[in-house]
């Protein structure tokens, strides 16, 4: 299949300026005045509402898993009824999902922020240092039209073992690799006035929630946003061993005669490997299609080019995976994943036990995201725990998973994979979903029951779990004693 790089260079990504950039042929008036101008690639939904003296402009897609047949237009209208201020905006977008960054205007007010997980991805320039606010879906293109450098301490960091030794390298905080150029984490909204970032939530104590309760809320919230997602696109759903996954499948019960289901097999990953035989077995008790996508050893020279001119600094490790998926579905596919689900799972905390009663420091964070203790990253891990401080009941290495795990780390690599998938979706991506996750005992949530989400497969799909999560190969005493130790937690310094 030859690739058409007009379609597929930048794909999934936009501009936010005073005046247009020759690199999109998307093109879109943001305010009366003229002042801001969305320079978007052709296939990324833009769409606006009006009613005079406010605004609301969408970039990608929203999802209401309480009205799954209202699109884009709709669900903007219902917002812009309830938008007297950034506050009651953005308290009403807490139960909606998809991929989105919404730009709000009201009268002189003007401001952006993002979905939950902060997965339509935006960096923004300092004013201060730049002379100019842009907000852009990754640093590259601004950096290259502005004529910005490379911050010397970003290089440092690019040239040490930790960040060229990890094949899913990842920023701190709201670093980048420019001089001038942050990244816009979730949670935040950027102000379009000043170009400054305000912390929104948490703002208020997340409520708990009994483990009926949870499950009564998600079994509607997450089958809710498949079904809204399916209403737009032709849905593939990612399917591993895994346990995020797979309350993913139970959600999509309904759906599933609507739904392909795949697993990439990566170049090193036997054909007996578990994320594999699990689902086809899976797949098969139920009379559903499995396929998988077989990656190269390495990406065409073509695609490559393409690639890693249209994300600054992309993952060569994804690039493989992406092309197959691009050969295979040729961007004609919605993904939905199991990412996101991690943020209620108590990941890091296991990482980093008894941090609840122990300070913890940048070079802890460092260390849980495999980055050492480089000048660069423990300052930007720095300002994040002074930023993270007023934080209520949620915990500090939650807000952490949620922030930096996924509203950095994910949020890149998806943008990443825009030029394989119409769009990328995860059912978790929604404030209420991760709030009522994270608002019920974390003894129902963690490893290794992890009951909360058993209950929920039960409640949705029992037949899912009639495959193992994530078998273990049975090891030798040994290697049992190995792997034990390995697994000790680590990071404390």
């Amino acid at each position: 299949m030859p690739l058409d790089d007009n379609r597929l260079l930048y794909a999934g990504q936009f501009v936010l300026a005073p005046s247009f950039v020759e690199h999109f042929v998307g093109r879109h008036e943001i305010d009366r005045d003229g002042v801001w101008k969305l320079s978007a690639h052709p296939d990324l939904a833009c769409t606006q509402v009006t009613d005079g003296q406010r605004s609301l402009t969408l970039i990608g897609h929203m999802l209401d898993p309480l009205a799954p047949a209202a699109g884009n237009e709709a669900i903007l209208w219902t917002l812009l009824s309830r938008y007297a201020n950034r506050a009651a905006l953005i308290d009403a977008t807490a139960g909606l999902g998809g991929r989105w960054a919404l730009i709000a205007i009201n009268g002189e007010d003007k401001f952006l922020f993002t979905d939950a997980l902060g997965l339509r991805q935006v960096f923004y320039t300092d004013p201060h240092e730049t002379g100019v606010l842009w907000a852009m879906s990754q640093p590259g293109i601004t950096a290259e039209v502005l004529g910005l450098r490379l911050d010397p301490k970003a290089a440092a960091f690019m040239g040490s073992h930790a960040f060229r030794s990890h094949p899913e390298y990842r920023w701190p905080g709201e670093a980048s690799p420019f001089s001038g150029i942050r990244h816009l984490l979730p949670n935040h909204c950027l102000d379009l006035n000043t170009g400054t970032s305000q912390r929104y939530w948490p703002a208020r104590p997340v409520a708990a929630y009994e483990p009926d309760a949870a499950v009564e809320r998600l079994s509607v919230l997450l089958p809710g946003m498949i079904h809204a997602a399916a209403q737009r696109f032709d849905l593939a759903l990612a399917l591993t061993a895994g346990l995020d996954s797979r309350l993913v499948l139970a959600s999509a019960k309904v759906i599933r005669d609507r739904v392909s289901f795949v697993t990439v097999q990566q170049n090193r990953m036997p054909d007996d490997h578990p994320d594999l035989t699990v689902p086809a077995q899976l797949l098969q008790r139920r009379g559903l299609p499995h396929e998988v996508i077989r990656v190269g050893a390495t990406m065409t020279a073509d695609f490559s080019r393409v690639f890693k001119k249209g994300v600054y600094l992309a993952h060569e490790h994804y690039g493989s995976d992406a092309e197959a998926i691009l050969r295979r579905f040729a961007r004609t596919k919605a993904t939905l994943t199991g990412s996101g689900a991690e943020v209620g799972r108590c990941s890091f905390r296991k990482e980093l036990p008894f941090s609840d009663y122990r300070s913890v420091t940048p070079a802890n964070l460092a260390r849980l995201q495999c980055m050492d203790r480089e000048p660069f990253v423990l300052h930007h891990f720095e300002c994040w725990l002074k930023d993270a401080a007023p934080r209520h009941n949620v915990k500090l290495l939650d807000l952490f998973e949620w922030e930096q795990g996924h509203g950095n780390w994910l949020a890149m690599t998806q943008l990443e994979f825009d030029i394989a998938w119409r769009e990328i979706f995860t059912p978790y991506n929604c404030r209420e979903v991760l709030t009522t996750l994270l608002g019920v005992d974390e003894c129902y949530r963690r490893a290794p029951d992890y009951a909360l989400f058993l209950r929920l497969i039960e409640r949705l799909w029992p037949e899912a779990l009639q495959e193992p999560i994530n078998p273990k190969p049975r090891l030798s005493l040994l290697h049992l004693l190995k792997s034990t130790v390995r697994s000790l937690p680590k990071y404390w310094s």
